[in-house]
């Protein structure tokens, strides 16, 4: 069976692999899309969405209050998000389990698997969070399986928020499925 980890669909993976990958993926009840914006690239997480592989419903959408990290004005031209936006926001200690709670029992798939992961992982730590979402084994890149079947790594075009960014993951998971490479 393939499995869309950075390292492991890129070494011999087949686009009809792929597309049986991403089949099994928008199964209903066997994958969540998860996508994070952060202070900087090794920052905190301030924004995480989760949705359903399946249907594309929204199971989880919120900002995070990264406490005294401040959001790099890099950042901040990327994803559009401000100190003022967090004002009210849940710490990252609430969402976790909200987040626990919408991820169970399936697979983890996000764009760039290592990245979010990361994120989360780095997040979870800080607060003494303890999840099973932290294991980088529950995790899938749709971004190396997009790159087996395009022949090339493409840019995803979602807008840089978690929502839509989740989102326009589905979107290229759906094209994955049916054989679309370049989705």
């Amino acid at each position: 069976m393939v499995r869309a980890t950075s390292g492991e669909i890129l070494c011999g993976a087949s686009v009809d692999e792929v597309r049986t990958w991403a089949r099994g993926m928008v199964a209903p009840g066997a994958a969540v899309i998860v996508d994070v914006e952060t202070t900087d690239l090794d920052g905190a997480v301030i924004e995480v969405a989760v949705i359903d592989a399946s249907s594309g419903d929204v199971l989880l959408d919120t900002l995070v209050d990264p406490g005294p990290v401040r959001i790099a004005p890099e950042a901040a031209a990327v994803h559009g998000i401000s100190a003022v936006d967090l004002l009210y926001a849940p710490p990252w200690c609430d969402v976790a389990w909200r987040m626990c709670a919408a991820v169970s029992g399936r697979v983890i798939l996000a764009y760039n698997a290592d990245f979010d992961h990361g994120r989360i992982a780095a997040a979870c730590h800080r607060a003494n969070v303890v999840c099973d979402m932290t294991d980088r084994a529950r995790w899938q890149c749709v971004m190396a399986a997009r790159s087996v079947a395009a022949g090339t790594r493409l840019r995803l075009a979602g807008g840089h928020r978690a929502l839509s960014d989740a989102h326009a993951t589905r979107s290229v998971l759906l094209g994955l499925a049916e054989g679309r490479a370049a989705a």
